[in-house]
């Protein structure tokens, strides 16, 4: 089961990104808020829409009630992120993945708040990525992952919630052989993939990944 949350952050290129979501036949939809605004601006239908519903447009919301696209309202006051109420439905959809679109870009405090919750959705053992126009982020706990792209990707690799012990990197023109990666410096930064995969893998700790596209 793969879900998609797509969240009311920067997207400038709607026809890639629409692309990409038609290639990755998600099960679910799932509009963060504002990404309903995404959604619309893309002619897709979500599934779902959730959230306070202050940042999406009224003309959009009776859009999507007239295409019997489902809501769950939340008040403004609350102790959870729409992000967070999205997550919270896939996990109850039984996904296995969840992909989110529209998670960086604008506010710097929503773009780290929506990485970091990458770790959040690992530890309830689903598979999280995060999908732009350029870039993609995976994370690894106490793992190995497979990387897929082309020769010549830029992949970044950062240490997060501590330092990350038993670092091993394959396939890459920098590679590693169970290193301790401090959280504090940037040794991992714009490695280069050397064939279609690389292998990322820790022992103890987790990384992000970014794959430049």
């Amino acid at each position: 089961m793969k879900v998609c949350i797509v969240l009311n952050g920067e997207i400038k290129e709607y026809k890639k990104v629409k692309d990409s979501l038609i290639k990755e036949e998600y099960d679910y939809i799932i509009c963060a808020d504002g990404g309903a605004n995404h959604t619309y601006n893309m002619h897709i239908i979500p599934d779902y829409i959730v959230g306070d519903l202050d940042s999406v447009k009224s003309e959009i919301i009776d859009y999507y009630k007239n295409r019997k696209v489902k809501f769950e309202k939340f008040p403004t006051k609350k102790n959870e992120t729409d992000t967070e109420l999205c997550i919270y439905l896939a996990d109850k959809l039984k996904a296995k993945e969840i992909h989110f679109i529209g998670a960086l870009g604008g506010r710097i405090d929503h773009t780290i708040a929506n990485i970091n919750l990458l770790y959040y959705v690992r530890l309830k053992n689903i598979i999280p990525r995060i999908i732009s126009e350029k870039e993609q982020l995976y994370i690894a706990i106490n793992e190995e992952i497979i990387i897929n792209g082309d020769k010549g990707d830029t992949i970044s690799v950062i240490p997060t919630n501590g330092n990350a012990k038993g670092v091993t990197l394959t396939n890459l023109e920098y590679p590693l052989n169970n290193y301790e990666m401090k959280f504090y410096l940037p040794l991992g930064i714009s490695n280069v993939m050397l064939n279609k995969e690389c292998k990322i893998k820790v022992d103890d700790g987790s990384l992000i990944i970014i794959r430049n596209t």
